[in-house]
């Protein structure tokens, strides 16, 4: 072979090496590893967590989004009557790590039912890592806090095409641009949920109905046993643990008692309840109308309960006047 030959021979394998180079880093790296793609539950198939999503007095927002950390699966229901409608499915990236978020730092999505916080312009924060639109989340929840969980700053919020949807967030729950645009109409802040968790157990409709009769029946028990000033029985659906307004079990059943005693009657009624089933812990929501014979009042009340072996109890509640809403009740 003459020197020629042999510097032609180079030169051609340097050119297709260049050429695969300038083609590898021409191609957005996002293309190199295609989406996850999004799980589709089947028809009849409704999630364990979502329980009731009822609103009628345009207090609760008829929406809930529901993440799918094993699937990397966003879902988006709403409600429908007595039961519930899949709006749709997409893919999502999450934490980098897999499990429960417990520490700051730890690149962990956290699980639980949370509730979009405000919004924000990605493009204003940082467009190569937030995308369009951010919306926070209200992590820590209250059972995060009661497990010491720390941390903060986890977002709901966009990535632009450049970026991959497989690359592991750093804790946050992350979408494309367009997807987060299509969503932002059915997020109503303050009031819709987000609810993440590892893997989302699906069940027919006649077992969903059944799991959601339980924890109805449930609350109703306790609703009842409060108007019929059943001291015993209403505590008996406290933990020991319990603690709210700064009263612990045992001030709870002496502030209850008091009222008790003080009030010739109670009545307690419930509407528009929404039940979130997160393994072992349920969230109930739902607008509350307290009536005796001295005062009244309405107002939203949230309830934290376990499951435990026996049943289940209420470790806390929170309380929100709403009085623009006594007309509600006061109407036949």
């Amino acid at each position: 072979m003459s020197q020629r030959d042999g510097m032609l021979r180079e030169y051609r394998i340097l050119r297709s090496l260049w050429l695969v180079l300038a083609l590898q880093f021409a191609t957005p790296l996002w293309a190199l590893d295609s989406d996850p793609v999004a799980q589709v539950p089947q028809s009849g198939q409704l999630p364990n967590v979502l329980l009731s999503l009822n609103t009628s007095n345009g207090v609760f927002s008829p929406f809930a989004f529901l993440v799918d950390k094993a699937r990397r699966t966003l879902t988006v229901w709403k409600n429908a009557e007595d039961t519930l409608e899949l709006v749709g499915a997409w893919p999502t990236d999450i934490g980098r790590r897999g499990g429960d978020k417990l520490v700051q730092g730890d690149h962990r999505t956290p699980e639980g039912v949370y509730f979009f916080q405000t919004t924000q312009d990605g493009r204003a924060v940082d467009y190569t890592n937030y995308g369009v639109k951010i919306f926070t989340l209200d992590y820590p929840n209250y059972f995060d806090r009661l497990e010491r969980k720390t941390g903060n700053g986890i977002w709901f919020h966009a990535i632009p095409d450049t970026k991959s949807l497989l690359r592991g967030s750093r804790g946050c729950v992350v979408v494309r641009n367009q997807v987060i645009e299509d969503l932002a109409k059915y997020i109503e802040l303050k009031s819709t949920p987000m609810v993440i968790v590892d893997e989302v157990n699906y069940l027919n409709s006649k077992d969903w109905a059944n799991t959601k009769t339980g924890l109805i029946n449930w609350l109703e028990g306790w609703r009842q046993s409060w108007g019929n000033k059943d001291l015993d029985n209403y505590m008996s659906y406290y933990s020991e643990k319990f603690s709210s307004n700064g009263m612990n079990r045992s001030q709870w059943r002496r502030f209850k008692k008091n009222l008790s005693k003080n009030y010739e009657y109670i009545n307690v009624e419930l509407r528009d309840v929404q039940v979130f089933n997160q393994d072992k812990k349920i969230v109930f929501r739902f607008i509350q109308h307290y009536r005796s014979d001295k005062m009244q009042d309405v107002g939203t009340k949230t309830i934290y309960a376990l499951r435990k072996e026996s049943g289940y109890e209420i470790i806390g509640e929170s309380w929100a006047p709403q009085r623009n809403l006594q007309s509600a009740f006061n109407s036949p």
